[in-house]
C-alpha cells in the first residue's frame, strides 16, 4: 500500500511540474482492418490530439451502410522530454449491411469553436465468409430445413439456433433475403440448455416456417444474428493498474455477427396426373364440414346453412365457396370468417361461410354437396373432400283462418245463455252516404271542406315529400361529417405521432404500433397488424418515393428482429430515425 500511495504521489508531482503544450487538435480516423465480410466486425478508432475535450462527439461520414456500435471513449495523457500531451480517443464498431467498397470518413470534431477533420479510409466488404463464431467457440449460429425437397408452396421448417457459452446482449436477427422464399415466425423463441459435442450451451432457438412460391431449386443464403459479446479479462499477476479501482475487473463487451451456414432447397411441381379441375393451388391437409341451423322451417322463415374450411398448409387459398341457385329459395351471404394460427408443426387455419336460406313454397329441398380439392403432399397425391348432401323440408307458412258452424249444429244445451237481440247503441263519427246527392252544404260533408282551397290537405299531400327530403340531407351531411373527420386525421397523424415520440419512451414493440397508427390514421385504413414487407407496396402507392419506402421498412425488421430473437427489446436509434422518417413522408406526400 505504501508502494502504491508513493508511486502516485510522484505521478502527480511529474503531472504538476510537466510544461503544457498548445498543440494544435489533430484528428485521425484508423479501421482496424481495410477487408471484411458480411459476418465481420470492424474497430474505427477516431483518435484525436491536442486535447481531452471537445464540445460534442465526432461526426463521421459514410456510415450508412454499417450498424455502428459505440464502444465509449478513453482520455489519455503523455509526457515526453517534460512535456505534457493530451488526447482522447473514441471507439466504434462497424457491422456492414451488404457488400461492396466503402468511404468512411471524414471524422470532424468541434474544439472552442473551431472544427478539425479527419483522414478518409477505405474498406472493401466481400461476400459472406465464415461465421464470426466457429462451431467450436463459445457463440456460433445454426440452421435447419425441415426437408430438403417440398412442394410449390408447402410450408416446410427453418428453425436457427443461436450456441451460447458466454453472456451477451442486444441480439439481432437478420433473416435471408430472397424473392422466391417468405419467412413467417411461427412461435415465440425458446431458451434451453443443451450438451453439443461434448460442451454445455445455453441455446436460443427461433422457428419459421419457409414457403416456396414456385418450383425450381433455391439457395437459401446465410442468417445472420449480431450480438454484444461479454468475456472477464484474463487474470494475470496483479499490478498498480489491474487493481480494481482501475477497472481490473470490469468486462468488456464487443460486438460480433454470427451467420448460419447456407442451405439448398428443391421445390417440385405439382404433377399433372389426376390433377382436378378444381384445384386451386391448396397445398396441405384440410376437411369441409356443412350443418343446417334445423331440419325443418315454414314458408317465409329463415334457416342458416354453415361451411367451415379447416386445416393445415397454404390456409390463406382457402376458397370462398358459392351457394348454388335454388329455385324458390333465396339466398343472403354473410361475410366469410377467416383465422389463422401459428403452431410448432406449421400454419393452421380456417374459413367459416354462412348463408341465410329463406324458402318461397313449401316441398322438400336438396341442397347439393360443397366440394374442395388440394395437394397432399406427404401422400403425393391430389384428395377431394365434400359435404353429404343436405336436406331441407319446408312447412306451410303459418296464417289465420276462421271457423264457422252451421245453424242447425248449434247446441241447443238449456245451460248456455241464449242469443240476445243485437241493439244499436249508437251512429259512426261520419254518416255514411250512398249517393252523390247526399254530399251536399246542408249537414252533409263539404266538398270544399277537403277540396284545394284547404291547407290541411295541401299539408298532408307534400308532409310525405318533406320528411323524405330532410331525412336524404341527413344522410348527407352525416357523409360529409365522416369525411370531414377522416381528413382531420390524416392532417394530424404526423403530428399525433411525432407528440406520442417526444413524450413517452417506447420500446420496439411500441414503436411499431405506433407507426401502425399512423399508417391507419394517415390514410384511412383498418391495420391490425403492421409487417416490414408490407410497407414499401403501401407507402408507394400514395406516392412516397421508393427509397423513403425502404428506409422505414429497414428500420422496422431492425426493430421486428429485436422482438422476435427474445432480447432486450429497445428502439436504440430507430427512435431517432422513424419520425425524420415520418417527416420525409410527410413532405412528399405534400
Amino acid at each position: 500500500m505504501k508502494k502504491i500511495v508513493c508511486l502516485l504521489l510522484f505521478l502527480s508531482t511529474l503531472i504538476l511540474t510537466a510544461l503544457p503544450v498548445n498543440a494544435e487538435v489533430s484528428v485521425t480516423l484508423n479501421l482496424d482492418h481495410r477487408e471484411a465480410t458480411l459476418a465481420d466486425s470492424i474497430q474505427l478508432q477516431v483518435r484525436v490530439s491536442g486535447t481531452r475535450r471537445s464540445d460534442a462527439p465526432p461526426t463521421i461520414e459514410g456510415l450508412e451502410p454499417f450498424h455502428v456500435t459505440k464502444g465509449g471513449s478513453a482520455s489519455r495523457v503523455e509526457i515526453v522530454n517534460g512535456r505534457y500531451h493530451s488526447g482522447v480517443d473514441y471507439t466504434y464498431y462497424l457491422q456492414p449491411k451488404k457488400k461492396g467498397v466503402f468511404q468512411v470518413g471524414p471524422a470532424g470534431i468541434n474544439v472552442d469553436g473551431k472544427t478539425s477533420r479527419s483522414n478518409v479510409a477505405t474498406l472493401k466488404v466481400m461476400a459472406d465468409g465464415n461465421a464470426s463464431g466457429s462451431e467450436n467457440g463459445p457463440v456460433f449460429l445454426t440452421a435447419t430445413l425441415g426437408s430438403k425437397k417440398v412442394y410449390a408452396e408447402q410450408q416446410v421448417p427453418y428453425t436457427l439456433k443461436l450456441h451460447l457459452r458466454t453472456n451477451v446482449s442486444d441480439i439481432s436477427l437478420d433473416l435471408p433475403e430472397t424473392n422466391e422464399l417468405t419467412f413467417r415466425q411461427l412461435e415465440k423463441p425458446k431458451e434451453y440448455q443443451t450438451i453439443y459435442q461434448g460442451l454445455s450451451y445455453r441455446i436460443l432457438e427461433v422457428s419459421y416456417g419457409v414457403m416456396p412460391l414456385k418450383p425450381g431449386r433455391f439457395r437459401i443464403p446465410p442468417a445472420r444474428m449480431g450480438l454484444t459479446v461479454y468475456s472477464a479479462r484474463k487474470r494475470t499477476p496483479r499490478g498498480l493498474f489491474d487493481d480494481p479501482f482501475f477497472g481490473g475487473a470490469l468486462r468488456s463487451g464487443r460486438p460480433l455477427t454470427v451467420s448460419s451456414e447456407p442451405l439448398a432447397l428443391e421445390v417440385l411441381p405439382f404433377p399433372e396426373k389426376e390433377k382436378p379441375e378444381s384445384f386451386s393451388g391448396l397445398v396441405g391437409r384440410f376437411t369441409i364440414e356443412g350443418s343446417l341451423s334445423g331440419s325443418e322451417v315454414h314458408v317465409g322463415d329463415s334457416v342458416t346453412l354453415t361451411l367451415r374450411l379447416s386445416g393445415k398448409g397454404n390456409v390463406n387459398r382457402l376458397p370462398d365457396l358459392k351457394m348454388p341457385p335454388l329455385d324458390y329459395l333465396k339466398t343472403y351471404a354473410d361475410e366469410p370468417v377467416f383465422q389463422t394460427l401459428a403452431g410448432a408443426d406449421g400454419l393452421t387455419g380456417s374459413k367459416t361461410m354462412k348463408w341465410a336460406l329463406v324458402p318461397g313454397k313449401e316441398g322438400r329441398y336438396t341442397i347439393p354437396p360443397f366440394t374442395i380439392s388440394y395437394f397432399d403432399p406427404e401422400a403425393e397425391t391430389y384428395r377431394t373432400r365434400k359435404t353429404p348432401p343436405l336436406v331441407l323440408k319446408v312447412l306451410p307458412g303459418e296464417t289465420q283462418t276462421l271457423v264457422t258452424t252451421p245453424q242447425t249444429e248449434k247446441s241447443k244445451d238449456p245451460s248456455k245463455p241464449a242469443k240476445q237481440e243485437v241493439k244499436e247503441i249508437g251512429h259512426d263519427i261520419l254518416p255514411i252516404y250512398t249517393a252523390i246527392s247526399g254530399l251536399k252544404d246542408d249537414g252533409g260533408l263539404s266538398s270544399k271542406a277537403m277540396g284545394p282551397g284547404n291547407p290541411f290537405c295541401w299539408a298532408i299531400l307534400f308532409t310525405p315529400f318533406l320528411v323524405l327530403g330532410m331525412v336524404f340531407l341527413g344522410f348527407r351531411l352525416n357523409k360529409k361529417s365522416d369525411r370531414t373527420i377522416y381528413a382531420q386525421r390524416a392532417r394530424k397523424a404526423a403530428h399525433v405521432f411525432l407528440k406520442e415520440c417526444r413524450r413517452d419512451h417506447k420500446d420496439a414493440n411500441g414503436m411499431m404500433i405506433a407507426v401502425r397508427d399512423y399508417m391507419n390514421d394517415r390514410f384511412q385504413l383498418s391495420l391490425g397488424s403492421l409487417t416490414p414487407v408490407d410497407v414499401p407496396k403501401l407507402l408507394m402507392e400514395k406516392g412516397v418515393h421508393p427509397d423513403t419506402a425502404d428506409r422505414l421498412r429497414d428500420v422496422l425488421e431492425e426493430l421486428e428482429g429485436r422482438i422476435y430473437t427474445g432480447g432486450e427489446a429497445t428502439c436504440d436509434s430507430a427512435s431517432r430515425d422513424i419520425p425524420e422518417i415520418i417527416k420525409q413522408i410527410e413532405k412528399e406526400l405534400r
